[in-house]
């Protein structure tokens, strides 16, 4: 079957970070996801069901400190994606691997694994790698930025070779060297599984348009102008160079009968129950070590940081988050990886009431189950 991220929807949708405990949520607000298996398995098979496309999980190793310790307690994401991909049947199933971490001769056996549980369902969000405290753990050195992407360049471009080579081969490059290299079976989808990369900066950029699938954006939200370049910029990079590549965003939602009250609950969770040490320290990371936002951007960002993690907030009544939507469409937003504080309870408000008004807006076809 074609996997679903390159199916006619004109928004597609998938859920993220619900294999990290709070989610993209920093805040010590009640009802704030846990993160336990089966609620794991409960939201994965409702997402499934109803005929959203992604499941994203979010790769970590190590939480923020602060008093939530975000993100502290986290499933590994290539064993999370084998178990979801058998409990699934439509939903493409994401695993989040940071390069330098995982070595490409083993990632490229354990992709194609879960490509075939999957049933040609699979998809690799390859991470360069920016928190320092995490490669601490692994005593891996963290190298100068754009040196991070070569690495991941060379990484991939392994990977690849492993997943289509009909024989065996050496390898001699600048990371990687190996002799009598192999992997069987291949993947099930031709040519191979999609491919996403979240690179911000420049030189991000650059390698996301050269190797991605899907760019996985952060928008600066500053303007709607603003916004809409930095999206036809990161497809028009890709364009040169023949390729085509989709824009994905993370939203954090919050939607309720009135706007008032949507606004009532963020201002509760992010300003009266947000962690500012987690995010302080999030923010302190983002700016040294990733490059993927100026300090500027940063210092404004940390309500989004607070709300979900960076995202886009689509706040208020079903209506106004269809409205949203439409908006981020028409800038050329062709993905949106869905947030919340209480996932399970408002994953199934999403599919009752967001979902219908996407089809009678032409947002979305009806998901035939």
């Amino acid at each position: 079957m074609t996997n679903a991220l390159f199916n006619d929807n004109r928004v597609k949708l998938g859920v993220m970070a619900f294999n990290c405990s709070h989610g993209s949520t920093v805040t010590t607000a009640d009802g704030v996801w846990t993160m336990t298996w089966e609620e794991n398995l409960d939201l994965a098979r409702m997402v499934d069901a109803a005929g959203l496309e992604a499941l994203l999980p979010v790769g970590r190793w190590k939480g923020y400190g602060g008093e939530t310790n975000f993100n502290n307690r986290t499933f590994e994401t290539l064993t999370w994606a084998a178990a979801m991909a058998a409990i699934t049947h439509y939903s493409t199933i994401f695993a989040t691997v940071h390069a330098p971490l995982i070595h490409p001769v083993a990632a490229a056996k354990m992709a194609v694994t879960i490509d075939h549980v999957s049933a040609g369902r699979f998809a690799l969000n390859l991470v360069a790698g920016w928190f320092k405290n995490e490669f601490d753990m692994f005593g891996h050195a963290l190298a100068p930025h754009d040196q991070r992407y070569e690495y991941a360049a060379e990484w991939l471009s392994l990977v690849k070779k492993l997943w289509s080579a009909d024989a065996e081969f050496d390898f001699d490059g600048a990371f990687f060297k190996g002799k009598g290299l192999w992997s069987e079976p291949k993947p099930l989808q031709s040519p191979r599984p999609p491919i996403m990369n979240a690179g911000s900066s420049a030189t991000g950029h650059a390698f996301s348009a050269r190797h991605a699938d899907m760019n996985f954006a952060m928008l600066r939200q500053q303007t709607a102008d603003s916004d809409r370049a930095q999206i036809a910029r990161l497809k028009g990079m890709a364009a040169d160079l023949g390729r085509t590549s989709q824009c994905w965003i993370h939203v954090y939602v919050v939607c309720r009968e009135t706007e008032k009250e949507a606004r009532d609950y963020l201002h509760h969770y992010v300003v009266e129950k947000g962690d500012d040490q987690a995010v302080a320290n999030m923010i302190d990371i983002f700016g040294t070590q990733s490059a993927t936002l100026s300090d500027d951007v940063l210092e404004a960002f940390k309500f989004h940081f607070k709300a979900g993690f960076g995202g886009y907030p689509l706040v208020g009544t079903a209506e106004q988050i269809v409205a949203g939507i439409e908006r981020l469409s028409d800038l050329g937003v062709d993905g949106l990886l869905i947030s919340w504080v209480d996932y399970l309870n408002e994953c199934r408000q999403w599919i009752d009431q967001v979902l219908p008004l996407m089809e009678q807006a032409g947002l979305r076809k009806a998901f035939p189950g």
